[in-house]
């Protein structure tokens, strides 16, 4: 197949030595997975179509209006015809496409099989994507029941309570403690409902930042979100089988076992993964079995550690690894399920119980004893 220049092919099954990057060259955030699959199929189509991909990377470049999408289009299709070959120009995006493409492409076209590669890509990126959105959207309504009752509780304290405050003032009425607790909450609502609130998410967006900007910060707040009460399983759950299900991707296109255990670790983006992963690569190089370097880390589960054993030892790790992704993803759908359709009944059922103590002892209370009185005592 012609790339433009020259044929994209690795020598001797490793990378070609990349060239240095031209100056004023920028890196920038990654693709989004809409983006890698719009570039995968794009690749993919001018590969099956033998059509040379400098040009035509170049000119799909120009059809698109910006973003990051085209910055990085526009620059493999410069590195390509500076003589790259196509996995040298996708491994210098290095930030921007994920480490385990380049590999994916190296090995397609070691053996001759790119189009099926490709195909594989789009495949695992469209699953991985639809299931981490599907897991977050599960994950997200309770938050937003949540968030709905504490904004009703609220508006209560600003809007309602003052209201019930005036009549009560008005009559002069001697209020039980938590009538008065209740009007006092109303008067300082501000202060006491909606200025904590807003410290509270800026505290957590600040620590989040702050945690996030160091690898020890980012260990420090993953063990936090796991250690979550259901909300740590799942996402521990969805790590651990995009970890499992690209990593038997890598080894059934024959990646080399230590390479593709620590792309498979970076890309999931999960720093303990991460760091397990590449003490197990170290491990590996010095003759170690998977079985044996997986059970040193105590990344995964016993009985996950024995069918990645036993499926290396077969012959059949691949698909192992494809058996322990598939059971991850139902263990995260039954806890994502879980979210979606008991905890926000759940809190519905907590918030309208504090909400209806609040008005039935609190304010409506006071006021029939009020009416009560009014009437000459007819409404007992």
């Amino acid at each position: 197949m012609s790339t433009g220049s020259e044929p994209f092919t690795p020598t001797g099954g490793e990378f070609t030595a990349t060239p240095p990057k031209p100056k004023g060259y920028v890196s920038t955030a990654p693709l989004s997975a809409d983006d890698l699959i719009t570039l995968n199929e794009e690749i993919a189509s001018m590969a099956k179509a033998g059509l040379p991909l400098d040009k035509g990377l170049e000119l799909l470049a120009r059809e698109m209006g910006g973003g990051r999408l085209q910055s990085v289009t526009q620059q493999l299709a410069d590195d390509m015809r500076g003589g790259a070959t196509l996995p040298d120009a996708v491994k210098r995006q290095e930030g921007r496409i994920p480490a385990y493409y380049a590999a994916l492409l190296a090995a397609g076209v070691r053996s001759g099989k790119l189009s099926e590669v490709l195909g594989t890509v789009t495949i695992y990126a469209r699953s991985a994507a639809d299931f981490r959105a599907g897991v977050l959207s599960a994950m997200l309504y309770p938050i937003v029941v949540l968030l709905l009752g504490l904004g009703t509780i609220i508006l209560v304290g600003w809007w309602v309570l003052p209201l019930f405050e005036k009549v009560f003032l008005d009559f002069k009425m001697k209020l039980p403690w938590i009538s008065e607790m209740l009007i006092v909450i109303g008067r300082n609502s501000l202060w006491i409902l909606v200025i904590p609130s807003i410290v509270l998410l800026v505290i957590f967006a600040t620590e989040r930042w702050w945690l996030r900007s160091t690898q020890a910060g980012r260990r420090i707040w993953t063990r936090v979100v796991y250690s979550l009460p259901l909300f740590g399983s799942v996402a521990r759950y969805v790590q651990l089988a995009t970890f499992t299900d690209l990593l038997s991707i890598l080894v059934e296109q024959e990646i080399p076992l230590p390479e593709a255990i620590r792309l498979a670790g970076e890309t999931t983006g999960d720093p303990l993964l991460s760091d397990g992963t590449k003490q197990i690569e170290k491990l590996l190089n010095q003759g170690e079995p998977l079985g044996t370097a997986l059970r040193q880390q105590r990344l995964m589960p016993d009985l996950i550690v024995w069918m990645i054993g036993f499926g290396e030892k077969q012959g059949s790790l691949a698909t192992s690894l494809r058996q322990i992704a598939q059971m991850y993803r139902r263990n995260a759908e039954a806890r994502a399920t879980l979210l979606r359709t008991v905890l926000p009944p759940l809190l519905i059922i907590i918030l309208a119980g504090t909400l209806g103590f609040v008005f039935v002892f609190g304010l409506l209370g006071p006021m029939f004893e009020l009416l009560d009185g009014r009437s000459g005592g007819n409404m007992k």
